[in-house]
């Protein structure tokens, strides 16, 4: 074979590796899929035009002048081949969602959760008429479907009792997830407590009370001074702070990536709509409400969700993970365990009693978690928003069950039933990605029509 067909084979070679690590090491999909095929492939001809370079001038060195291009291209081109496949094995996910036959599909048995000195009670799930047939196809989804990868946990709870705990990728009931956005419903606690406590009086004071030291950004700003807490707690401050629109100058990633204090950046911010009137979804927001907790009750937030939140309902296995650059005792992100981030939700189901002592006021619980404003997230339905929790609707043939979720992220999701005394958690690493919705799909076409069938 000659020199020019060999380099061409190499080549062609090159090429197909590196389109088939889109599938192996990305998610890409769309017109994302074709940037990352481009971005490869320009590593691949890069790498390889580098190393011709340099072997065409070893070869002049050593004196073979009359080596033909082809072959002085061809080493190179082997050594970009085998380049990208190591770059690939480096970033290909090794992880498995559980041990099991390659050359079968997993196959689930329900086991009772294991009891726990956590404040849980656990229980068989047929005792409390869950279908297990139906978890089993959830469970064994997570697990055999690509389309439902990187599911980290899944828990039902239903009457105080866990009668399902399954987990993946390695993660056991001591591991911690990154919640993102479902922090916002712990922020709504901790206000909620804050105004128990006293040291907030009332939803409707003005936010700028709370935050005396940007007195200078309210002041001859009446609109500005005029956005209360409840509208921070509804995503309605008329401020241009859109998370979900890149050109808005409050969205999170533009504050995120700039210096300084970003309350203040916030606050400077140009007021767009009328306080209360239109929904803007920001998360620089909810950190001031975290700021506006710490300086009405003199505490740090992670020393104050300490002592009024966590110890009280056992939580003992958390941990903060980012904090506002120029206020280190403003803490805006945690991490918890499933089930004691399924605690939160048993709290509210409580109306906010944990073990006889009232954590948070039950008109707090009934206030947070009625709807206030519907969202502009279209690809969820446009649901409602209360205070930091999330309002969806879930129809059974003609009845409505109305429930109430924290989520975030990644998938992450705590969902809350009255009606049928029963809590669903999901956490899950995909983020960005489209799968981070099948938590809701699942509680919504599978979960809640099992529940509601089995209790007639």
């Amino acid at each position: 074979m000659s020199d020019g067909r060999k380099l061409l084979f190499w080549t062609s070679l090159g090429f197909t590796v590196c389109g088939l690590l889109i599938p192996l090491i990305t998610d890409a999909s769309g017109m994302q899929t074709y940037l990352n095929l481009a971005s490869f492939i320009l590593i691949y001809t890069i790498g390889a035009g580098l190393l011709t370079t340099i072997t065409f001038w070893v070869y002049r060195l050593r004196a073979k002048p009359n080596s033909s291009w082809q072959a002085v291209a061809l080493l190179p081109s082997k050594t970009m081949v085998v380049f990208m496949i190591g770059f690939g094995l480096f970033w290909y996910d090794f992880s498995g969602p559980r041990p099991h036959s390659f050359f079968s599909d997993y196959s689930y048995a329900y086991a009772l959760p294991t009891l726990r000195k956590d404040g849980w009670s656990v229980g068989e799930a047929e005792s409390e008429d869950i279908d297990t047939k139906v978890i089993k196809t959830i469970v064994e989804r997570f697990v055999n479907d690509p389309k439902f990868k990187w599911q980290h946990s899944f828990i039902l709870i239903k009457n105080n009792k866990v009668l399902v705990e399954e987990y993946f990728y390695g993660h056991t009931v001591n591991t911690l997830h990154d919640l993102r956005s479902a922090n916002k419903s712990i922020t709504s606690i901790l206000v909620g407590i804050a105004l128990q406590q006293g040291f907030i009086s009332s939803a409707n004071d003005p936010i700028s009370i709370y935050l005396p030291e940007y007195g200078e950004l309210f002041a001859g700003a009446p609109r500005k001074a005029a956005i209360t807490i409840e509208h921070m707690l509804t995503m309605q401050s008329g401020l241009d702070a859109n998370d979900w629109d890149r050109s808005s100058p409050g969205n999170e990633n533009r504050v995120y990536q700039s210096e300084g204090d970003w309350i203040h950046k916030l606050f400077a911010l140009q007021m767009i709509n009328e306080p209360g009137t239109t929904f803007s979804y920001s998360s620089i927001g909810e950190i001031a409400l975290r700021q506006a907790i710490v300086n009405a009750s003199g505490m740090p937030l992670d020393e104050f969700a300490k002592k009024y939140l966590f110890e009280p309902l056992g939580i003992n296995n958390y941990q903060w993970t980012h904090k506002l650059l120029n206020r280190n005792d403003v803490p805006y992100r945690i991490q918890l365990t499933s089930r004691d981030f399924a605690k939160l939700g048993q709290l509210y189901l409580n109306q906010g009693i944990w073990e006889g002592d009232q954590i948070v006021s039950s008109e707090w619980v009934k206030a947070s978690t009625t709807k206030h404003a519907t969202t502009t997230e279209k690809r969820l339905g446009f649901p409602g928003y209360g205070y930091f929790w999330w309002k969806h609707d879930f129809w059974v043939k003609e009845e409505l069950f109305e429930g109430f979720q924290a989520q975030g992220n990644g998938g992450q999701f705590l969902f809350v039933f009255p009606k049928l005394n029963s809590i669903i958690v999901f956490t899950s690493r995909n983020f960005g990605n489209s799968r981070q919705i099948n938590p809701l799909q699942i509680t919504r076409d599978e979960i809640i029509p099992m529940l509601v069938a089995m209790r007639h």
